[in-house]
């Protein structure tokens, strides 16, 4: 009784797509277990590339002469650096993404400057080397959903004086 009124709800196309689930349940179930873990690997994989570069950028300010703890973070950025294509080729998986987001994206170095930003790396590489307790050792996603959306506006933006002119 519970089924006849299910498939009288979903009308002839839900019908359809039902009947096609329940026959291609195991695979379509498998497809996405595997969406599943390819994503959470990715947004592991971003995390993991976030808390390596804060500690490549902190032994480069220890073992370095002309920095010390107390410098601001952007004579870190200055000196030192962001190592993304040693984060890169440290890695092991190939894909990236934010906590959210529904397609990965390659792990290139672009990829990885439009997440993360240098200066919360530094912010962060400084609260590790002064021994600062780091609450969240992880990259923001309001901030990563902050910057995509004011790049956006900006490419709107001129695209709009583009068609004026």
């Amino acid at each position: 009784m519970v089924r006849s009124f299910i498939e009288v709800m979903l009308g002839e196309v839900g019908r359809q797509l039902l009947f096609t689930y329940e026959a291609n349940a195991y695979w379509i179930n498998w497809i996405v277990v595997i969406y599943g873990f390819i994503m959470f690997a990715s947004w592991m994989n971003l995390v993991r590339i976030y808390r390596y570069l804060i500690v490549e950028m902190a032994k480069g300010v220890h073992t370095s002469d002309e920095i010390n703890r107390k410098k601001s973070n952007k004579k870190i950025r200055k000196i030192i650096g962001v190592p993304w294509e040693i984060a890169v080729e440290s890695s092991p998986f190939p894909l990236i993404a934010r906590i959210g987001d529904l397609v990965p994206k390659r792990k290139t170095i672009e990829n990885l400057q439009k997440y993360l930003d240098e200066k919360d790396l530094a912010d962060k590489t400084l609260k590790a080397l002064q021994g600062e307790k780091i609450q969240r050792m992880a990259p923001s996603t309001r901030r990563m959903m902050q910057r995509e959306l004011d790049e956006r506006k900006k490419e709107l933006a001129a695209k709009d004086k583009a068609k004026e002119k």
